[in-house]
């Protein structure tokens, strides 16, 4: 080859998008379950080995596990996914053009919680989630979520532009 060729190569590259989403505790429900993995830590010490790392392996299955969604916009697919103990990805992978489009939808939550005198304590979270249009444009399943309204809407058109996929307004 004569001096001052060179070759280049082109490496496709997979994008993959991958979307944490919830944990399946969330809230002061996540001091519960710190709370169990105590309480059977102690159950454990006490003599009732099996037991305590029942429940201390339960409750930390209820703290560490979540949800997700992983999209890949080379192969036109997307995963819905449970992550168990935040290391076993569950899920399977389905074609995106089940889908038309993309919607923004605002969430308001309430968590609210009842001590035993019956006093109650309210905690609202509003966020904002993408959701996944079908054919029958309704909103399939959420793919990301967002805390503002601002980068939800960036969020949206970033995603509609790697989904190559339009974006629907809600009636």
């Amino acid at each position: 080859m004569p001096p001052g060729y060179f070759f280049l190569t082109f490496h496709i590259k997979k994008m993959v998008v991958n979307n944490k989403l919830e944990y399946i505790l969330s809230g002061a429900k996540v001091f519960v379950g710190y709370l169990f993995i105590f309480t059977g830590a102690i159950i454990a010490f006490l003599g009732q080995i099996m037991f305590g790392l029942s429940v201390s392996t339960l409750a930390l299955f209820f703290i560490t596990t979540f949800s997700g969604v992983e999209i890949d916009t080379t192969n036109k697919k997307i995963k819905q996914y449970n992550k168990l103990f935040g290391i076993i990805k569950t899920g399977r992978w389905q074609s995106l053009d089940f889908f038309i489009g993309l919607t923004l939808i605002p969430v308001r939550k309430i968590n609210t919680i009842a001590s035993r005198a019956n006093i109650t304590n309210s905690v609202v979270q509003k966020d904002y989630r993408i959701y996944l249009v079908n054919k029958n444009c309704k909103p399939a399943f959420p793919i990301k979520i967002c805390k503002n309204m601002e980068q939800a809407q960036n969020s949206i058109d970033e995603l509609s532009i790697w989904m190559k996929l339009p974006v629907y307004s809600r009636k």
